[in-house]
Formats: C-alpha cells, sequence, structure tokens
C-alpha cells in the first residue's frame, strides 16, 4: 500500500473511531443533561434524574419562577436514540403509580399524545397550588385522554379526569364525592367543565384556557342533609354566598 493509500486508510479508521465514541456519548448521555434543558423552557423541572437521556427517571417538579413543586413519585421514560433519524423522538413515560405507560412522539413543532388511561393518586392535585395544597386531597385521579397535538400555541384535543372517592385531611367526611373535569383544546383556545357525579358535596363550575391564561368559576355546596358536617370544610374553598360558595381560580401565564 502506498504511503497516500495507507493516510487514507487511517483517516478512515479514526472517522469511524470518532463516530463510535460520538455515538456512545450520545447513547450514554446522562440524565442530568435532560434536566439541565427543561430547566430553561417552562415550567417543568426535573429533580433527583438518574440514568440516560434516553433511559433514565426523575422526579417531576412544577416551577411558578419563584418555588418548585415536587410532585410524588418517579417518573421513568424511556427512547431509541434511532427515532431521531426519522426527525421525530419517540417516547414511553411511565409513573410508578400509575399501572400503564404513556406514549408521545416529539416533533420539530410540538407533541402527539397517543390516546390513553392514567390512575394516580389524587394527593397529586396539591402541587397545582391553592386551594388543593390547603385541603390535603385524597382519593384517585383516573385520567383519560384522546389523540392529542400539543404545542406552542396550545393544544388540539380533549381530556377527562375523573376525582373518584374524594376526600380531605381537613373534614371528616369520607368520601366527599365523585367528580368529573373534562377539558377541550382547541389550539390557542379550550373550554372546562366540572360536575359532580355523586356524593354529598357539590361541586360545578366552567373555565376558559388561552393564550394568556386559565380561568375557573364555579360553586360549591352540600346537600341538605350534610350542610353542618360539611359548612367549615366548604368555607375554605372559596368566598362563601348564602348557602355555597364561589371557586374562583386564575392562573396568569
Amino acid at each position: 500500500m502506498t504511503g497516500g493509500g495507507k493516510l487514507s486508510a487511517l483517516v478512515v479508521r479514526l472517522a469511524g473511531i470518532f463516530v463510535v465514541v460520538l455515538a456512545t456519548a450520545v447513547i450514554m448521555a446522562p440524565a442530568a443533561w435532560l434536566a439541565d434543558a427543561l430547566e430553561t423552557r417552562g415550567p417543568v423541572r426535573l429533580v433527583h434524574p438518574s440514568g440516560t437521556v434516553w433511559n433514565g427517571s426523575a422526579l417531576v417538579a412544577l416551577s411558578d419562577g419563584q418555588r418548585l413543586r415536587v410532585l410524588p413519585g418517579r417518573v421513568a421514560w424511556r427512547a431509541k436514540p434511532t427515532a431521531l433519524l426519522s426527525g421525530q423522538l419517540a417516547l414511553q413515560l411511565r409513573h410508578e403509580m400509575s399501572d400503564r405507560p404513556v406514549r408521545l412522539a416529539v416533533e420539530r413543532q410540538g407533541m402527539q399524545l397517543e390516546a390513553g388511561l392514567a390512575r394516580v393518586p389524587a394527593a397529586l392535585l396539591a402541587a397545582a397550588g391553592a386551594p388543593f395544597n390547603t385541603i390535603r386531597p385524597g382519593g384517585t385521579l383516573r385520567v383519560q385522554w384522546d389523540n392529542m397535538r400539543i404545542g406552542a400555541g396550545g393544544f388540539i384535543g380533549s381530556f377527562r379526569v375523573d376525582w373518584q372517592d374524594a376526600q380531605s385531611a381537613l373534614s371528616t367526611v369520607a368520601p366527599l364525592g365523585t367528580y368529573r373535569l373534562t377539558v377541550t383544546g382547541r389550539g390557542g383556545r379550550g373550554e372546562a367543565e366540572l360536575v359532580t357525579l355523586s356524593g354529598p358535596l357539590l361541586l360545578r363550575g366552567q373555565g376558559n384556557l388561552d393564550r394568556e391564561g386559565i380561568r375557573f368559576a364555579g360553586t360549591a355546596a352540600a346537600v341538605p342533609e350534610m350542610r353542618a358536617s360539611l359548612d367549615g370544610f366548604i368555607g375554605l374553598l372559596g368566598r362563601r354566598m348564602d348557602d355555597h360558595v364561589l371557586l374562583e381560580w386564575e392562573i396568569r401565564k
């Protein structure tokens, strides 16, 4: 082999080694890299990550810019680096308190969430702030959603949250009832409706979602025979008005 041929062979070999090293570094990239990337994008944070960016787990926290609210339980994720060749990152997420994985695909334009179902403890609601962090909720959240597309301008699709056998650490009445929140997104705007399916505590209301934030208004009351038992607890939920209280929540972006 000539000198030029040996040099070419050496370059090819070094390039091959570089590609293998680079691929290994990408595949084995620590999950902390993902946590650092999320810290500069939106309200979601990953706390105490472990594993790699492709197969790892972490606690999930929500940030309002001033403090973090850490959700109970770890979330694990799994992805295939080779899927990037098609311009899409397919992920499978599983919360340690849920019995089913969630599948989503991340694209340049946003995310596509495959229809699914999950059950998680209602204690997760405390991370949403007032009034849930005050009433310390119990029971189970059954979350069901259709195929959804999520982008910078909002989301298209719908999901339903059933709070089953709702309880509160501040009420001796248990369960308080079962409630359903239905949310429908149409891109830059959406609607939400809360209804009572059963129970002595009656909740109802409607809300709107847009690029400026979320607004919800409703009422909380008790069935006549349980008013005395629930009067004090209902007073913690909002502003009192005759035999009910007004539920008024607003989250501005």
